[in-house]
């Protein structure tokens, strides 16, 4: 058995200042250098920042910080102890404390400012001193085309497919530097499927980049560069550099989207028989076989706001669709019925076999979107 002596909580006495006890016994208090809890940190505060400030200046263009402190699981373990020993209501953790006084030491002796949503974050390892960083990505806002077939949206492990993703990084990457690009895109187009109009909006995330700030002129030059490089592949317009939280919002938002479509039929079929498909039209269409192995067998109601049909020069048994959609509305799924998985469709209004022989998407409903942010 331990003695109570080996049980008792031994700390310096800035830490049981720190929990609300102004006087201690004697055999309950240890030198502060040795202190298992603080690590004697506060008696360096100055060259614990001046390591921190350093570290920041390494990171061209920034401007803010945050600081975390990292106690080992045996510090933590202590630290509930007093607070087991001290009126709840003046427990309070060595961490905010440590960073707060740190925080307020760089900011008095650099132009660096505390910030939630900073440029460098700061991790401070109280028991051994050492610091690592973590410079955070920045994040631009546009929207991208794709004129080529064949081009997935981000890139695939393991693989030389191309995509919109790793072309606009290609370019990006030798303008401003850093370790990748992610692309976070307001839903995605097939990769047979062309993104026509004025394009899909977009976040890029550039990951540890050498720049931070981008004006409307850098944003322009960029875009220049990557739609020179990648012409007759893909097209981009970055307009605005946000926040994380963007990211967030992107992969939220829903927006209608036109379609055109060139649909094959089995049998010819007559303009007045199109004439006669409604205009709107409401579906239930259950997951498509196509894609259950990564989406759960569901029923959804999608509508069709808008549908306009017509012959082709080339015969009867080929049109060409225009179709204004609800967000998440499958359209290959909608054109071939998918098996009566999706009803009503164009293959059963028709009374025919039809099926998707090219898809594009020219316009995607985004203005209010842009006007709001």
């Amino acid at each position: 058995m331990h003695s109570n002596s080996q049980n008792q909580v031994r700390v310096c006495m800035r830490c049981w200042k720190r929990n609300g006890i102004s006087r201690q016994k004697k055999e309950k208090v240890v030198d502060e250098r040795q202190c298992p809890l603080c690590f004697g940190a506060f008696l360096d505060l100055e060259k614990i920042a001046d390591k921190i400030i350093n570290e920041i200046n390494t990171v061209p263009e920034a401007n803010t910080f945050s600081i975390g402190t990292s106690i080992p699981k045996t510090s933590e373990d202590l630290e509930e102890r007093i607070w087991d020993e001290v009126d709840i209501e003046n427990a309070m953790s060595i961490k905010p404390v440590l960073n707060t006084e740190i925080g307020k030491i760089i900011e008095k002796k650099t132009k660096y400012k505390f910030n939630p949503d900073p440029d460098v974050r700061i991790v401070y390892r109280i028991n051994d001193g050492s610091i690592t960083k973590q410079v955070t990505s920045v994040y631009l806002y546009g929207r991208y085309n794709k004129y080529k077939r064949g081009i997935r949206q981000t890139k695939k492990i393991d693989s030389n497919e191309e995509s919109v993703e790793g072309l606009i990084e290609e370019v990006i990457l030798k303008i401003v530097g850093g370790d990748k690009v992610v692309l976070h895109g307001a839903g995605r187009e097939d990769i047979d499927v062309l993104m026509l109009g004025d394009g899909r909006p977009v976040v890029i995330e550039i990951v540890n980049p050498k720049k931070r700030k981008f004006s409307s002129r850098d944003l322009k030059n960029i875009s220049e560069e990557i739609n020179k490089k990648q012409k007759d592949k893909i097209g981009i317009t970055l307009t605005k550099q946000v926040n994380k939280e963007m990211v967030e919002i992107i992969k939220r938002v829903k927006f209608d989207k036109v379609y055109e479509a060139l649909i094959t039929l089995d049998k010819e079929i007559e303009k007045e028989d199109l004439e006669k498909i409604p205009k709107q039209i409401v579906l239930l269409q259950r997951t498509p076989k196509r894609v259950l192995i990564r989406r759960a067998d569901l029923i959804r109601k999608r509508r069709i706001k808008h549908i306009d049909l017509e012959l082709t020069e080339k015969n009867k048994k080929e049109i060409k669709a225009v179709i204004l959609a609800q967000s998440g509305t499958y359209i290959k799924e909608f054109i071939n019925g998918d098996d009566g998985r999706t009803n009503p469709s164009i293959s059963s209004l028709l009374e025919r076999k039809a099926e998707c022989k090219e898809l594009n998407v020219v316009k995607i409903n985004h203005e209010w979107f842009d006007d709001f942010f």
